[in-house]
C-alpha cells in the first residue's frame, strides 16, 4: 500500500463502522469482524518494518489515518494507534525476536509501558511479576509489552504472548468504552532476555536503521493520542453542522444554524481545531525533517512536540464541548453522535500523557533552559 491507499482504506471503512457502532458501548470491545477488517487493511502494520511485512508509513501519513478512523469512532482510532504504534518497537528488537512477535506482519502487539512490574534476573532472562492498568485492545492482541524495573533499578520492557497474562475486566467507564482497556497481570513469569527491550530516558534504543525508529517513543505517543482527540472533535463539528440545518431551538422558527451564538461557537470550534492541528503537525513534521537529515533530537525539540500534542488535545476537548452545548437537548440522548463524542474526547484527554500538570510544567522548565525533571519528555 502507498500512503494515499492507507487513508483511502480508512475512509472505506466508514459504512462498516457506522453499522456496528451501536454495539461498542454495550460490548465494551470492538467486534471481531471489525478487527479483521482493520487487520486486513494493514492498519496494525503501518509502523512495522518493511522487512517483516510492514509499511513504515511516514509519520504525518500515519497521523492522518488515525485522525480519520477517530473521526469515524474514537475507540476505533484509539485501538488502531495503540496497536500500530506498538509495532514500532520492532525497530528496537533483534531480527529474530521481532519475527517471533510479528511473524511476517500478522502479530498484534499492545501493552502498558509504564514501570509497574518487577523483573528479577535469572539464567537466560528474567522472572517478572506485576499488574498494569489501561491495557487498551489487549483482548484482541497476540503479544503484550509491559514496563518494569529490574532489582538494580534499570527500566525495561518485556514482551510475552497475550495468552500468558491474566486479563482483569475492569473497563466500565464513560467513554472510549470499546477500547477494552482492562487491567492485566503476570506472576513469576519467565521472559527470555531476547524478548526484553532496555529503556534509556524512557526511550527504546533503535536497533534498526531508518528515521522512523529514531523518533523518540514519547513524541510518537503524545502525537498519536492527541490525534485521536482531534479526529473526535472533527466528528463533533461535522455533526453539529449537519444537525443545525434542520433542528430548531424551542420557540424558534428558524433552523439552529441561523442562531448567531451557534454561528460564533462553530467558528470558534473550527479555529480551535484547525490551529491546534496545524501546530501539532508542523512540530511533528519538523522533528521528522531533523531525523531524516540525521540531526540529533534535542530536549527542546521533544518539549515542543509534547506541548503541541497537549494543546491539540485540550483544543479538541474545547471544540467538542462547544458543539455539544450548541446542539442543546439534541446532544443529551445516550448513544447520539455528539453525546458519544463528548464522552470519548474527555476520556482521551484524561490520559496522563496529556495532562496539563504532567505536560506543561516540564515543557516550561525546558523553555526556561532548565532540566525537564522527567524522562517522559
Amino acid at each position: 500500500m502507498t500512503d494515499t491507499e492507507h487513508l483511502a482504506a480508512a475512509r472505506r471503512l466508514q459504512p462498516i463502522i457506522m453499522e456496528l457502532r451501536d454495539r461498542f458501548d454495550v460490548d465494551r470491545t470492538l467486534p471481531g469482524s471489525l478487527v479483521e477488517e482493520l487487520h486486513a487493511a494493514g492498519f496494525f502494520r503501518m509502523w512495522l518494518p518493511r522487512a517483516i511485512g510492514g509499511a513504515e508509513l511516514a509519520p504525518l501519513e500515519f497521523l492522518e489515518v488515525v485522525e480519520e478512523l477517530s473521526r469515524q469512532d474514537g475507540s476505533v482510532g484509539w485501538c488502531t494507534t495503540i496497536a500500530a504504534g506498538s509495532a514500532r518497537l520492532a525497530g528496537a528488537m533483534e531480527e529474530d525476536a521481532a519475527r517471533t512477535v510479528f511473524g511476517s506482519g500478522e502479530g498484534v502487539l499492545v501493552g502498558a509501558f509504564y514501570l509497574a512490574g518487577k523483573a528479577v534476573a535469572v539464567s537466560g532472562g528474567y522472572r517478572v511479576s506485576g499488574r498494569w492498568s489501561y491495557g487498551s485492545f489487549i483482548g484482541c492482541a497476540d503479544w503484550v509489552a509491559s514496563g518494569c524495573l529490574t532489582a538494580a533499578g534499570a527500566p525495561l520492557l518485556f514482551l510475552c504472548p497475550r495468552s500468558l497474562v491474566e486479563v482483569i475486566d475492569v473497563w466500565d467507564v464513560t467513554g472510549l468504552r470499546a477500547t477494552a482497556s482492562n487491567d492485566y497481570r503476570v506472576k513469576d513469569l519467565f521472559v527470555p532476555e531476547r524478548l526484553t527491550i532496555p529503556l534509556v530516558d524512557f526511550q527504546p534504543p533503535p536497533r534498526r536503521d531508518g528515521p522512523l525508529y529514531a523518533i523518540p517513543m514519547t513524541s510518537v505517543f503524545f502525537s498519536s493520542v492527541a490525534t485521536v482527540a482531534m479526529g473526535i472533535a472533527r466528528a463533533a463539528i461535522d455533526t453539529l453542522v449537519e444537525m443545525a440545518a434542520a433542528k430548531r431551538s424551542a420557540g424558534s422558527l428558524v433552523p439552529l444554524r441561523e442562531n448567531a451564538l451557534v454561528q460564533i461557537d462553530l467558528a470558534h470550534s473550527e479555529a480551535l481545531l484547525g490551529s491546534a492541528r496545524a501546530y501539532l503537525f508542523e512540530e511533528f513534521a519538523s522533528m521528522w525533517r531533523d531525523v531524516v537529515a540525521g540531526r540529533p533530537i534535542t530536549e527542546r525539540d521533544r518539549a515542543k512536540v509534547k506541548l503541541a500534542a497537549c494543546h491539540a488535545a485540550r483544543s479538541a476537548i474545547e471544540a467538542v464541548e462547544l458543539a455539544y452545548q450548541s446542539a442543546g437537548g439534541a446532544a443529551l440522548r445516550y448513544g447520539s453522535r455528539l453525546e458519544r463524542c463528548f464522552r470519548d474526547v474527555n476520556v482521551a484527554g484524561q490520559h496522563v500523557m496529556l495532562s496539563r500538570q504532567g505536560t506543561l510544567e516540564p515543557v516550561g522548565r525546558v523553555l526556561f533552559g532548565l532540566s525537564p525533571g522527567t524522562a517522559r519528555l
